[in-house]
């Protein structure tokens, strides 16, 4: 489940990129410097993980259209970054839920 996007800049190297925050399980951790134990979920970035990234332009359309609705099951699309070809980005979210899809389809429509 998707609850945020975020464009981050980066002002001294001149770069940006886009983040797509999501609800992950809580995992078991046992390690001889940590432990951790819990249950739901949490949208911190595991140690082993990594955030999923995002076409820049396209997040940039949807914040500025606010054409998202967060915390609602949507299916992916990726490709390669043309930056960066061993890097896979976010480049389309589809909402699962037609009525959803319809009210965001309807706002990147908008001028």
């Amino acid at each position: 489940m998707i609850t945020g996007i975020a464009v981050r800049r980066f002002p001294s190297s001149g770069g940006s990129d886009a983040v797509v925050h999501v609800l992950r399980g809580i995992d078991e951790v046992k390690h001889e410097k940590f432990e951790q134990e819990g249950i739901g979920f949490s949208t911190d970035v595991p140690r082993t993980k990594q955030q999923l990234k995002m076409d820049v332009n396209y997040a940039r359309e949807i914040i500025a259209k606010r054409a998202f609705i967060p915390n609602v099951e949507y299916e992916l699309e990726f490709s390669h970054n043309p930056d960066d070809p061993l890097e896979v980005i976010i480049t389309k979210i589809i909402p699962v839920h037609p009525e959803v899809n319809a009210k965001i389809e309807a706002a990147l429509k908008a001028k």
